[in-house]
C-alpha cells in the first residue's frame, strides 16, 4: 500500500496533523501575567505546574477528522480491480476535501484565538503547531498531484487498448 508516493506524502500529512494534539498552536499572555498554549485538543494555563483549562472540542473533531480522512485516503487504493481509475478519482476528491478541512482547521484556531485574546485583552502569537495545517496543505497538495499523474498514466494506457 505505501508503494506509491502519494501514500507518502498522505502519511506525512496524516503525522504533520497528528502532531498539532502535541504541540500548541498559539499562545496567549493575559495582562494579569498568566500565559496560555492553545493545542487543538485543550487549553492550557502554563506556569510552574500547567492547568487544564477546558477541551477544545470543534478543533478536536476536525483535526481528528484530517488525520483520519489522510488515512483511509492512503488505504482505500484497490489494485485487483479491473479499473483503478473510480478509486484513483475518489482519493483525489478525499484529497480536496482534506484540503479544505486544514484551511478550514488554520482560520478556526486563529478565530478562537483572536475572539479569547480580544475578549480579555491579551496579546497573543502564533507557535510552531500552527505551520502544521500549512505542511500538510503542500503535502496533500503533492499528493494531488501525483494522483493526477496516475490519472493520466491509465489514460494512456487506454488509449494503447
Amino acid at each position: 500500500m505505501i508503494q506509491r508516493i502519494q501514500s507518502i506524502f498522505l502519511l506525512c500529512t496524516a503525522i504533520a496533523t497528528g502532531l498539532m494534539f502535541l504541540i500548541p498552536a498559539a499562545s496567549i499572555a493575559a495582562p494579569d501575567n498568566h500565559m496560555f498554549e492553545f493545542f487543538t485538543s485543550k487549553v492550557l494555563q502554563i506556569g510552574s505546574n500547567p492547568e487544564f483549562i477546558t477541551w477544545n472540542w470543534m478543533s478536536l473533531a476536525l483535526n481528528a477528522l484530517i488525520v483520519f480522512l489522510a488515512l483511509i485516503t492512503i488505504f482505500i487504493h484497490k489494485k485487483k480491480t479491473k479499473s483503478v481509475k473510480p478509486t484513483l478519482f475518489l482519493q483525489l476528491r478525499l484529497c480536496i476535501v482534506n484540503i479544505v478541512l486544514q484551511v478550514g482547521l488554520l482560520v478556526q484556531i486563529w478565530v478562537q484565538v483572536h475572539h479569547v485574546a480580544k475578549e480579555i485583552h491579551a496579546e497573543w502569537a502564533v507557535e510552531l503547531g500552527f505551520i502544521f495545517p500549512i505542511i500538510g496543505v503542500i503535502l496533500t497538495w503533492l499528493a494531488i498531484r501525483y494522483i493526477i499523474k496516475d490519472i493520466a498514466v491509465l489514460k494512456s494506457f487506454d488509449r494503447i487498448r
